[in-house]
């Protein structure tokens, strides 16, 4: 069974070239996809939206998920702060509960893109640590260069394995997914372009893993989402 942990209800599309296979997978979502202070309206409209499009294209490619953010209410763009051994210990039980055998853990590369990505790399490692498996993470959107306003996507700054996918069929996938995420729209517009032209030109590529240290520049921190420090500060705790 391959374990996706993954920090928000849409970060699927970066990984499709793992989904798309008859493997066992479990797709656990760390938080519940909307910031902290969010009306309930748009918390419902983001799970159903989540929900439909899960059960529409995930669920046939034998997927099951756990919603464990929306069940403990972490809110978008702090997991950093519930980052913690409990967490592991209640993941851990969850993952081992289900039945399967864990052949590998897939996440978001820790690269300093977004706050809960690099979060959800931590707590990955840990958890392979513990069940003395592998982790796989994808690079999203690092930042590039420190005076621009700047991102790529899906190109790691230090690329370690390679994966051959059905180019077609992760380019529809994906398309159809976007355009299913309304509550995304803005998001997809801006990282859309470069994730489809990645599916259709370029070599889909995991990340080395990095240490947790200060990574500059940080695309995070640069759009004013969040503290590094702070964020480091509270994922140390794992180390």
């Amino acid at each position: 069974m391959k374990v996706f942990f993954l920090a928000h209800q849409d970060d699927e599309i970066f990984f499709l070239p793992h989904i798309m296979d008859s493997d066992k997978k479990l797709f656990v979502y760390l938080t519940n996809g909307v910031s902290a202070g969010a009306t309930k309206s748009k918390l419902g409209r983001r799970t159903i939206e989540a929900e439909l499009i899960f059960e529409k294209y995930l669920a046939p490619l034998n997927s099951q998920a756990i919603w464990w953010g929306l069940e403990n209410s972490i809110p978008e763009g702090e997991l950093h702060r519930y980052v913690n051994q409990n967490l592991i210990n209640d993941l851990k039980k969850i993952i081992t509960g289900q039945g399967f055998e864990v052949a590998a853990l897939i996440t978001t590369a820790f690269e300093g893109a977004h706050q809960d990505h690099d979060s959800a790399a931590v707590i990955a490692r840990k958890m392979s640590n513990s069940l003395q498996i592998d982790t796989i993470e994808m690079s999203t959107y690092p930042q590039w260069f420190s005076r621009i306003y700047s991102f790529k996507v899906l190109k790691p700054r230090i690329p370690m394995n390679s994966y051959k996918f059905n180019r077609f069929k992760a380019l529809i996938m994906a398309v159809r997914m976007m355009a299913g995420y309304r509550t995304q729209f803005r998001t997809w517009l801006g990282l859309g372009p470069a994730t489809l032209s990645t599916y259709i030109f370029r070599t889909y590529k995991s990340s080395a893993p990095r240490p947790l240290a200060s990574i500059k520049p940080c695309f995070y921190e640069s759009r004013g989402r969040a503290s590094q420090t702070e964020v480091l500060r509270s994922l140390w705790q794992l180390e």
